[in-house]
């Protein structure tokens, strides 16, 4: 939280020009290059000793990193992808205040926030490989690696919003989408503990009907989860459920999306049964959900 809030400190304190210099390293990394000082000053069309202090001043903040030692490539780390994207988002007043952090996970970081409107609202960092990047090896190839991270945080934010501006018209339990910029998903906040935490329910099988009929609504707009599980299903206090966590989803015409449907309802359907003795045939779940779309998973028109 502590460098969250120093990163968010830092915003109005940098100029528009090494803003610029971090961006034009964050193009360099999405192609799955390195950026130099000499292609930065290039691409710029600055001096080269100005893009060298400017350099050595974002490295001193910790925004930057030298895979193969300051002067010679420059790498963005999460620090820095992070200043990026609260400076898109305060930059056009979408966001006024970062609070605390509400939640962690392998991938992702959340945190409350206030929009311009004065909304409490939850902001999602994308933290792909993160753990990887702090272990670095002095080394292009992993510095590649790195950049490769960066990119799928990226892709992995712009998948998840992706899928919430389908569902959420549509009437699954979802977060409400709000924006998104490079790794950072803004969405509406729900107030609930995660179902893999709750040990008991006063309904447990009608909690159940009503997550298998979200996936039956999303199969019917279009998506399939792909990654359900009572770790990303969300229960608010009233018992209703929201599902959360949308990055791997696909359509009901890929390949293998049967699969990947069976295996969401299995891993739901298998959780009640063990935590809350809700015994049900996973098979009659699945052939509810398909015959209430009335189209076959490779039916492009699903």
């Amino acid at each position: 939280m502590k460098e969250l809030k120093r990163i968010a400190s830092l915003v109005g304190g940098l100029s528009e020009i090494e803003f610029k210099v971090l961006e034009t390293i964050e193009r360099f990394a999405d192609i799955g290059r390195i950026a130099t000082p000499d292609t930065i000053a290039r691409s710029l069309k600055l001096g080269r000793d100005y893009v060298d202090r400017m350099l050595e001043e974002l490295n001193r903040r910790r925004l930057v990193w030298s895979p193969r030692g300051r002067g010679r490539e420059y790498m963005l780390n999460f620090t820095g992808l992070d200043m990026l994207a609260l400076h898109s988002v305060s930059r056009r007043g979408i966001l006024t205040h970062i609070g605390v952090k509400i939640g962690m996970g392998k991938e992702a970081d959340i945190y409350l926030g206030r929009t311009g409107e004065g909304n409490v609202v939850g902001i999602k960092f994308y933290r792909i490989g993160r753990s990887s990047i702090k272990k670095h090896r002095r080394l292009r190839e992993s510095s590649l690696e790195a950049a490769n991270y960066l990119v799928s945080s990226k892709l992995a934010a712009q998948r998840e919003i992706q899928a919430l501006r389908i569902l959420y018209p549509e009437g699954v339990a979802v977060p409400a989408p709000v924006y998104r910029n490079r790794h950072m998903v803004v969405t509406s906040i729900i107030e609930g503990e995660l179902l893999v935490r709750l040990d008991s329910l006063s309904d447990p099988e009608a909690l159940l009907q009503g997550i298998v009929k979200s996936i039956k609504k999303a199969l019917k707009a279009g998506v399939i989860h792909c990654d359900l599980s009572p770790y990303n299903i969300l229960v608010t206090p009233g018992e209703e459920h929201v599902i959360i966590d949308w990055p791997q989803w696909v359509r009901p015409s890929h390949p293998n999306a049967q699969d990947y449907l069976r295996r969401d309802v299995e891993n739901v359907a298998a959780f009640f049964k063990r935590r809350f003795g809700v015994l049900s045939s996973v098979d009659e779940l699945i052939g509810w959900v398909l015959r209430s779309v009335g189209a076959s998973l490779t039916d492009d028109q699903v």
